[in-house]
């Protein structure tokens, strides 16, 4: 096991624990960057920015790209490193990707200035990890597999152990995350598989844990007492609207201790001012009724919705008979876990199963390719009458989505952060799409604005490559061309213990256009400012649009 240092490192989730589905309607790009600016100074090794449930609720709450919230956030994140949470087999969709699309989305990423990635997959397969860690391998990034807990088998199975061992042999892999995003564990029985893994893989364990009641703080410090090296928190009350330890809480118990959380306390409380005016005060009000309800095991993603529909129906009494027969559920699939996008067809199928008073007398579409085995290598044994359900409603076999398949099906002029994500919400993607070529459009039909072209770009691009100048601005009929050198991925990144050493990804160049003038390029990628936020950049100028 790598030996653990005297400072445990600070995660931040933050910025994922402010938007995600359905509240991301609420919280703005522009805020999202005003949180990341203050959260650069606090220490964090890295600031998770998005995941699925966050890039769902910016394209079907706002009708934004994802891409655009990420680099606001990358633009005032300074020098601490970005990371984003993808699903090895889904990415931000919920539909299986092929490893091309897998590869190029690492790659969009990558140039963004993305630092890191970690992947979740529901059934901890790390077959299904490799196309994700061999592109950030390819690309440069960080890479972290996550080893997601319960709510089957128990915490000391062996099973937990040989799975962290398959994911810690990936290329790259030079950390896991150990996660436990339900309570489904005890904090001492998170202490022992924190040693565990540590011991059998030999690598750093970082820690994400969301629990009911309280509990998240307490296993937090558990895990650090058995060697996690770093530890997901969040700053202020987002704390407490995703059940997760906050940054000032670990830093408090671990005050006297050999190890400490490492931050600064006095930015951290800047941080925290600044992000928790953010909050609607219908989810705080939420949250702060959790924390005296009856502590289940269910994601606190998902809890709020099962409550609201239990309600609907006159059982909120029956949350705890939900959140109990959702284990079940999770065993008889084929010991599943809650992890997304798995988490909310579990607990609905639970909901039936107490609703209706019988079990299995149908099933949730999404279960069915798990029960059959063909989303990966199951866990356990798959119960007779699942079996039966699921062959019952079989639709066949759905392929996975591929870039070929996207290019036949999407518009001309996509640029490649567009391929990926019309790859994953085809339809949302359309909107943004089409709102983004009508901004284009009522800017080129306005008098007096010259156009922003490919061939403007890349001029630029030229100069900055050719002088070593960090940047180059130019003002054009009103609007500021900026072309930035971005520094390379592995110059961004902490060096944490045992990470191996590879080398740095080439320099990339960055091109981003002053918020003056909307301006729209279709067949080169370049694309319309859609918020209110300055500077922004044109992805698709480096690379073919539609190459396959």
């Amino acid at each position: 096991m790598t030996p653990a240092s005297d400072a445990v490192g600070y995660v931040d989730a933050t910025l994922r624990d402010l938007a995600p589905f359905p509240w991301g309607t609420a919280v703005g790009t522009d805020e999202l960057g005003a949180a990341a600016a203050a959260l650069s100074e606090v220490g964090a090794r890295v600031l998770e920015a998005l995941d699925a449930r966050c890039a769902r609720a910016a394209l079907e709450a706002r009708s934004e790209s994802p891409w655009d919230r990420l680099r606001a956030v990358l633009r005032e994140a300074g020098n601490t490193p970005v990371g984003v949470v993808v699903g090895a087999r889904n990415l931000w969709g919920e539909r299986p990707l092929g490893a091309d699309v897998v590869r190029r989305f690492v790659l969009c990423a990558a140039d963004s200035g993305v630092a890191r990635v970690r992947a979740t997959d529901p059934l901890n397969d790390a077959d299904a990890h490799a196309p994700v860690a061999r592109a950030c391998e390819e690309a440069g990034l960080e890479y972290v597999p996550t080893l997601i807990i319960g709510p089957t088998p128990g915490p000391d199975d062996d099973r937990w152990v040989s799975e962290a061992v398959a994911l810690a042999a990936l290329p790259g892999a030079g950390g896991i995350c150990l996660s436990d995003g339900a309570g489904h564990v005890s904090p001492a029985a998170l202490g022992r598989l924190v040693g565990a893994i540590g011991q059998a893989t030999g690598l750093p364990v970082e820690v994400q844990v969301q629990a009911p009641g309280g509990l998240a703080p307490l296993s937090a410090t558990y895990a650090v007492a058995a060697g996690a090296t770093a530890v997901q928190a969040s700053a202020g009350p987002v704390a407490l609207v995703s059940a997760r330890p906050s940054a000032e809480t670990l830093r408090a118990a671990l005050a006297g201790e050999e190890r400490s959380f490492d931050l600064q306390p006095a930015a951290l409380d800047r941080a925290a001012r600044v992000v928790g005016p953010m909050l609607p005060a219908d989810r705080l009000r939420q949250a702060a009724a959790a924390v005296f309800g009856p502590a289940v095991a269910v994601p606190p993603a998902l809890e709020a919705g099962l409550v609201s529909r239990l309600g609907r129906l006159g059982l909120s009494r029956s949350l705890v008979a939900v959140a109990t027969e959702s284990a079940a559920v999770a065993r008889d699939v084929g010991g599943a876990t809650l992890a997304y996008p798995l988490g909310s067809a579990i607990l609905a199928q639970a909901a039936r199963h107490v609703i209706e008073g019988h079990r299995w007398a149908g099933i949730e579409p999404e279960l069915v390719p798990i029960a059959l085995g063909r989303a990966g290598r199951l866990r356990g044994p798959v119960a007779d009458a699942v079996l039966e359900a699921a062959r019952a409603d079989d639709p066949g076999e759905a392929p996975e989505r591929d870039i070929t398949a996207v290019a036949d099906e999407a518009p001309q002029g996509l640029s490649d952060e567009d391929m990926v994500l019309w790859a994953m919400f085809a339809e949302d993607t359309e909107q943004v799409v089409a709102r983004r070529r009508s901004l284009g459009a009522e800017a080129a039909s306005r008098p007096g604005q010259s156009p922003i072209d490919r061939d403007l770009l890349e001029t630029l691009v030229d100069v900055v490559e050719a002088s070593g100048e960090a940047e180059v601005s130019v003002e054009v009929s009103g609007a500021r061309v900026t072309v930035r050198r971005a520094a390379p991925a592995a110059a961004r990144r902490p060096p944490p213990a045992a990470r191996p050493t590879r080398a740095p990804p080439p320099t990339r160049t960055t091109a981003s256009c002053g918020s003056r003038a909307r301006w729209s390029a279709p067949s080169t990628g370049a694309r319309a400012p859609t918020s209110r936020r300055s500077s922004r950049r044109a992805p698709g100028w480096r690379r073919a649009t539609r190459s396959a």
